[in-house]
C-alpha cells in the first residue's frame, strides 16, 4: 500500500496535465465567447439610447355629455362585438377607444364621430412624448405582433406600434396604445449590440432549439469541470513539489489567473446552466379566449359615476363586463351597464384572470399588489403594478397578473425561486449590490475578462504544443 500511494497523485497529475488542456480546447471557445460577452455586457447598458421620458399621465376630464359606449357605437354605425373598450382624454377631448376582431376604431365620445386616423396619430404623439423629439420627420409607422430582432421578447408588450424617425441614429419608439406605455427605444447602436450580445452569450444564430440547449450544456459543464481540474491540478502540482512555478510566461501567467478565477468560473457556468435548464420546465399557462361584448351592453351612464374621470378600461369578471375606472384619485370596477360599483373589483378580477391562466384546485393563500421590482418579480417581467395569487401547494405557487391589461406577468414556484437566487447572485453578483451597480458590475466584468483570458491563454499554450 506505501509503495503505491506515491504513484496516486503523480498518476492523477499526468492525467490532468493529459486531459485539462484537450478538453479546454474543445470549449474554450464558447468560455471565451461568454467571457467576452461578460464583459460586454455592463458596458452594452451604458451606451444604450434612454427615453426622455417612461410615464405618459393621463388628465382627469369631464363626464357631461359623454355618451355611453353603446351610443357611441349606434351613432357610429358599429355593430361588431367589441374585444377592447377604453375610454380616455386626449389634447381636451374625450375618446372611445374601440377594438374589434379585424379594427381599432376611435370615435369622439361626445358624438359618437369616428376619427381618422387617430390610432396611429396618438401612436406618434406617444413617440414623440418618451423621446422628447417634437421635430423629427417619422419616416415609417407600422404595427408590430411579434417580436423580432430588433424589438425582442424582453420587452414583453405586444402588440405595439413602431415609429421610426427620419434620425442620423436611427432611432425608433415602441408604443403601446392600448395602455400608453413605453416599449423601448432602439437606435442603430442599440440594435447592433442586442445583435452582438444575443449570438455571442445567448447563441440564438443556432435556430434549432434543441441543438443550441445541448451545445450550451455541453459547454457549461465542460467549462466548469476544466476550471475544478485545472484548481486541483494547481493543488496537487503544489503540494509535490514538481516544479509548479516553472514554464514560461504565458503559463505562469495561465496558472495565476486560473487560480484567481476558477470558483468564479464555476459559479458563472454552474449558475448558467442551471439558468438555462430551469427555462425548459417552467409552467405553461392555459390560452384564453379574447373576450367579446356587445356595445349594447356597455350602457353606463359616465356623468353618474362621476363628474370627473381619468380613464376606463373594459374587463371581464366571470363573463361579466365592467369598467375599470379611475376617478377621485382611486380605482374602482364599475359595472358596465348600470355604473354600480363592485366591491374589491381588482382583487376578484386578479383571481378571475389567474384561474383562467392557470388552472388549480389549491386553496388561494393570499392576494398581493406588487408595485415594485424585488428578489422574486424582478424587472425582467417589467410590468408593474402587479397582483401575486399564493397557492397553498407544496411548490408555494405564485400568479403575477397585471389587471390593467389583462396579461399574465409571470409564475413563479420554488424551482423557480431557487434557480432566481442562483441567477441573481452567482451570475450577476448582486450579493455585491451594497458597494453599488458600477463596482459590481467592474468587479464581475474583471472576473469575466479574466476568465475570457484564462481560456485564452489555455488554448494559445494547446495549440503551441500541439504544433511541436
Amino acid at each position: 500500500m506505501s509503495s503505491n500511494s506515491p504513484r496516486r497523485p503523480s498518476s492523477l497529475i499526468g492525467w490532468l496535465l493529459r486531459w485539462h488542456p484537450r478538453l479546454g480546447a474543445v470549449v474554450g471557445l464558447a468560455i471565451i465567447a461568454w467571457g467576452l460577452s461578460g464583459l460586454a455586457h455592463p458596458i452594452i447598458s451604458r451606451i444604450q439610447p434612454s427615453a426622455e421620458a417612461y410615464l405618459y399621465k393621463l388628465e382627469a376630464f369631464s363626464t357631461a355629455d359623454l355618451l355611453s359606449v353603446s351610443e357611441a357605437a349606434k351613432r357610429a354605425g358599429i355593430t361588431q362585438s367589441l374585444t377592447a373598450v377604453r375610454l380616455l382624454a386626449w389634447q381636451q377631448q374625450a375618446y372611445y377607444r374601440l377594438q374589434t376582431d379585424s379594427d381599432i376604431i376611435w370615435l369622439n365620445a361626445n358624438s359618437g364621430a369616428v376619427v381618422d386616423n387617430a390610432e396611429r396619430d396618438y401612436a406618434v404623439f406617444l413617440a414623440r412624448h418618451y423621446l422628447g423629439d417634437q421635430h423629427s420627420a417619422v419616416k415609417s409607422l407600422s404595427l408590430q405582433t411579434e417580436f423580432d430582432e430588433d424589438y425582442v421578447f424582453v420587452n414583453r408588450l405586444l402588440p405595439v406600434w413602431r415609429v421610426a424617425f427620419e434620425r442620423e441614429d436611427g432611432m425608433r419608439v415602441y408604443v403601446d396604445t392600448a395602455s400608453d406605455r413605453l416599449g423601448t427605444v432602439v437606435n442603430n447602436t442599440k440594435a447592433a449590440t442586442s445583435v452582438f450580445f444575443r449570438n455571442v452569450h445567448s447563441w440564438i444564430f443556432i435556430k434549432n432549439d434543441n441543438l443550441r440547449l445541448t451545445l450550451m450544456s455541453i459547454c457549461l459543464v465542460g467549462g466548469g469541470v476544466i476550471a475544478l481540474a485545472g484548481l486541483l491540478q494547481y493543488f496537487l502540482q503544489w503540494r509535490a513539489g514538481r516544479g509548479w512555478r516553472q514554464g514560461r510566461s504565458a503559463l505562469k501567467v495561465h496558472r495565476l489567473l486560473g487560480v484567481t478565477v476558477a470558483i468564479t468560473a464555476v459559479t458563472f457556468t454552474g449558475s448558467g446552466l442551471y439558468h438555462l435548464w430551469q427555462k425548459q420546465f417552467v409552467l405553461q399557462p392555459v390560452a384564453v379566449p379574447t373576450q367579446s361584448v356587445a356595445a349594447e351592453q356597455l350602457a353606463v351612464n359616465w356623468s353618474a359615476v362621476n363628474a370627473n374621470i381619468v380613464q376606463a378600461d373594459m374587463v371581464a369578471i366571470d363573463g361579466q363586463a365592467y369598467f375599470r375606472t379611475w376617478y377621485e384619485g382611486e380605482l374602482h370596477y364599475i359595472d358596465a351597464r348600470d355604473g354600480q360599483v363592485l366591491n374589491d373589483g381588482e382583487r376578484l378580477h386578479a383571481i378571475a384572470l389567474v384561474a383562467q391562466y392557470m388552472p388549480t384546485d389549491a386553496p388561494i393563500k393570499a392576494t398581493r399588489t406588487v408595485e415594485s421590482f424585488n428578489d422574486e418579480y424582478g424587472f425582467v417581467n417589467k410590468r408593474l403594478p402587479v397582483i401575486a395569487v399564493d397557492y397553498e401547494r407544496a411548490d408555494h405557487l405564485s400568479v403575477y397578473v397585471e389587471a390593467r391589461s389583462g396579461a399574465l406577468a409571470t409564475v413563479v414556484r420554488d424551482a423557480d425561486r431557487y434557480e432566481g437566487f442562483s441567477f441573481a447572485f452567482l451570475h450577476k453578483w448582486h450579493f455585491i449590490d451594497g458597494l453599488g451597480h458600477t463596482p459590481r458590475d467592474i468587479i464581475s466584468a474583471c472576473f469575466a475578462t479574466g476568465i475570457a483570458l484564462t481560456f485564452s491563454l489555455g488554448m494559445f499554450l494547446f495549440l503551441r504544443r500541439a504544433r511541436r
